[in-house]
C-alpha cells in the first residue's frame, strides 16, 4: 500500500507537536466555554509558551486569584505590570474580567500568567474538539 503524500505530511505535522509538547518547549490547553469564540471554540486544544513579553492583544492563560481555575482571554490593557484580560466574544464578554471580579480591579500580574498562547503572524493555533479529552478527565478526576 503507498502511502499519499497529504497521510505523510498529517503524520509529520502530529509528531512535531508531540515532540514539542514533550520537550515542555510548548504546553496544551484545553479551552473550556465560549468567551474567546471565534478564535477558539469550546473544546479546541491550544498551545502556549512561557509568557517572556505580554503586550496588548496577546492571549494568555492566567490562574484567577479569587477561583481555582484558569483563564485564557485576550489582553485589552496594560500599566506598570498589571495586566486587564477580556474574552473576545461580546455577547458572553462584555465586560473587561477586572470588572466582573474574575481578577483584581487593576487587573493581574505578570505571576498569574501561566502562558501566552502560539500565534503565527495573527493567526492563532488550536485543534477543535480534542480538547474535549482532557476536560472529560479533569471532571472524572
Amino acid at each position: 500500500m503507498k502511502m499519499k503524500k497529504s497521510d505523510l505530511i498529517i503524520i509529520l505535522f502530529i509528531a512535531l507537536i508531540y515532540i514539542l509538547m514533550f520537550s515542555n518547549i510548548v504546553q496544551s490547553a484545553s479551552v473550556e466555554g465560549v468567551s474567546m469564540y471565534p478564535i477558539f471554540q469550546n473544546g479546541a486544544l491550544t498551545f502556549y509558551t512561557r509568557p517572556n513579553s505580554i503586550e496588548i492583544g496577546n492571549v494568555i492563560i492566567y490562574k484567577s486569584p479569587y477561583f481555582n481555575n484558569y483563564i485564557i482571554h485576550r489582553v485589552i490593557y496594560a500599566n506598570n505590570g498589571y495586566y486587564v484580560t477580556q474574552g473576545v466574544d461580546r455577547i458572553t464578554n462584555p465586560i473587561p474580567d477586572n470588572r466582573i471580579g474574575l481578577e483584581p480591579p487593576q487587573g493581574i500580574t505578570k505571576n498569574l500568567i501561566v502562558g501566552k498562547i502560539v500565534e503565527f503572524g495573527n493567526i492563532t493555533f488550536s485543534i477543535p474538539y480534542l480538547g474535549y479529552i482532557s476536560i472529560l478527565f479533569s471532571s472524572i478526576i
